[in-house]
């Protein structure tokens, strides 16, 4: 047992997920040897996966492009994030000039959500056949025609729902494709940060959407809203073409070493070559690669390996929109991936907690209107809109602090655990996200029963979103260390479950408030959290047997991808 990780009952057997990240001992300098291990401040660690020979494998782009990259495709994140939710503080207003009522208003985003999970699970197998690039490009595209339409009249509601569709189809690539970028990119003890400002995009641009449109519609009008929407999506498609490259890169297994690690006492003689460890990755010398996966090298990765030597993309070349195909396998065989998925414990966790993270903050924004328009609180739209800065700066409080807490935890626990990364060690952060969020939730329903200040319930709104961002978060950063392999699949899954979970919530939230009451709504939200932060303690506590219980299944495995 290392840290509380229950070790498998049986002996000597290799865990998908469980590997050496830490050479501080001559000992473990020897068993990583043949591993490329990072430099300057990252001098020690293995990384992992292993970069591959080529200039053009994701793992090896120069650290600042990496970057660049990262917060290119964050911020369309946020970008169509926050232009999903944006109208909820203006619901009121909305409904009184469209002639409807402000329950049908809130199920415009119950048809947004659904359909984004929709055309998630649709696209992830074309995402995995011809790449990433072109499926955002194209749903880019889908998205601003979805806002043209609803603008073609904007006070018809049934040109409403299908204008927030159509959105919402073309958003799903921004929501589901950008993580598992982040593992295209970065190495398993760098995932920690991109992910944290992947995710607070998400949330981060839900939240300050709402801040910014509310203005808009008390100023000029709510269809402004959806113009400027249609503006500034348009302008990143633009950019993301220039500007954004193909992360897609097919590598040999070998290098895989987060699928299946091999030690160098593990190879047969002559495969690990002492030395080969020392060339770092971002920017270092790829002359060396010889990173064995196996005693016996797979046909797929000899036919790799005798490739000849690739040479750089230009940049000409990366704006190619079709770049072959990454995978031959069947479209509608791979349709069945992403529900298959559903089987890994790691992604019906991240599925459970994103799904209620989002689709809480969903039911506490969709009902800011109808809470805060009414006595004793009589905001205005623009005072109602500016009640969702408190879960904005939750949000920031919630990403940027666990995120960098989350990768210096798995540095310092990996050298409690002699050198060993498991996965299951974020999990810790369940424990704040359980205490808060049982707070949060439970005390904006009080506060709303009881009518007490304004502040109260927009003060609990903000803990509600900060212990549902560390819950996603690590969550989602769990799914990709535990399954890399499969996480486009997993987070299309994922997204799904969110959608349908958002989809529900939204679309009998506010009945049910009027029926119920805040306290004892807020009450079971919460409760439901709590369910979703102990599942992920149990989780670290059983978690290294059930990856291994998985990966030996021979029925999950040969339905996953």
């Amino acid at each position: 047992m290392g840290l509380w990780v229950l070790e498998p009952k049986q002996q000597n057997v290799k865990v998908p997920g469980t590997v050496h990240v830490e050479r501080d001992t001559e000992a473990l300098a020897a068993l990583t040897a043949h591993l490329k291990h990072g430099t300057g401040r990252e001098e020690g660690i293995v990384l992992v996966p292993q970069p591959s020979d080529s200039v053009n494998d994701p793992l090896n782009w120069p650290r600042a492009k990496k970057i660049f990259h990262s917060y290119f495709l964050s911020f369309g994140t946020g970008l169509a994030s926050g232009t999903c939710y944006f109208l909820n503080p203006s619901a009121t207003l909305m409904a009184k000039e469209v002639g409807t009522t402000v329950t049908q208003m809130s199920r415009s985003l119950a048809v947004l959500m659904l359909c984004m999970g929709i055309t998630s699970i649709l696209t992830t197998p074309l995402a995995r056949i011809y790449g990433k690039r072109p499926v955002l490009l194209l749903l880019g595209l889908v998205s601003v025609l979805g806002y043209g339409v609803l603008l073609a009249h904007p006070d018809k509601l049934p040109y409403l729902y299908a204008g927030r569709a159509l959105w919402g189809a073309g958003a799903s690539g921004l929501e589901y494709l950008v993580s598992s970028s982040v593992g295209d990119l970065f190495f398993v003890h760098q995932r920690g940060f991109h992910l944290a400002l992947w995710h607070f995009a998400l949330a981060g641009g839900n939240s300050l959407g709402q801040v910014i449109a509310s203005q808009i519609v008390a100023g000029q009008g709510y269809p402004w809203a959806f113009r400027y929407a249609v503006i500034f999506m348009a302008a990143y498609i633009v950019g993301l073409f220039f500007l954004s490259p193909e992360t897609t890169y097919v590598r040999a297994s070998k290098y895989d070493t987060d699928v299946l690690e091999m030690l160098s006492d593990e190879l047969s003689e002559g495969e690990a070559r002492p030395g080969a460890g020392n060339k770092g990755a971002e920017g270092a010398d790829e002359k060396t690669a010889d990173v064995s996966a196996s005693a016996s090298a797979s046909a797929s990765d000899i036919e790799t390996a005798a490739r000849p030597a690739e040479q750089k993309t230009t940049y000409a070349q990366s704006l190619r929109v079709y770049n072959g195909r990454f995978s031959d396998e069947n479209y509608f065989k791979a349709l069945i991936a992403p529900f298959a998925t559903y089987m890994l414990p790691g992604v019906v966790w991240a599925a459970y907690s994103y799904g209620c993270a989002v689709a809480f903050s969903a039911s506490l924004s969709v009902s800011l209107s109808s809470i805060f328009t009414v006595a004793p609180y009589n905001f205005s739209t623009r005072a109602v809109g500016l009640t969702v800065l408190s879960p904005f700066v939750a949000n920031i409080i919630g990403n940027f602090i666990p995120g960098p807490v989350a990768d210096w935890l798995v540095t310092y626990m990996s050298r409690k655990n002699g050198g060993v990364y498991e996965p299951e060690f974020r999990n810790i952060l369940c424990i704040p996200a359980l205490i808060t969020g049982l707070a949060g939730y439970w005390g904006f329903g009080l506060a709303i029963h009881y009518k007490i200040h304004w502040f109260a319930p927009v003060f609990f709104f903000g803990v509600a979103a900060f212990s549902g961002s560390i819950l996603s978060l690590v969550s989602n950063t769990y799914l990709l260390d535990c399954h890399r392999k499969h996480a486009q699949d997993a987070y299309a899954a994922v997204t799904l479950v969110k959608a349908v979970m958002t989809f529900a919530i939204a679309f009998f939230i506010n009945n049910w408030l009027a029926k119920s009451g805040p306290v004892r709504v807020y009450f079971i939200i919460g409760t439901i959290h709590g369910i979703g932060c102990i599942y992920g303690l149990v989780l670290y506590v059983f978690g290294k047997r059930m990856r291994l219980a998985v990966h030996q299944n021979a029925f999950i495995q040969r339905h996953l991808r």
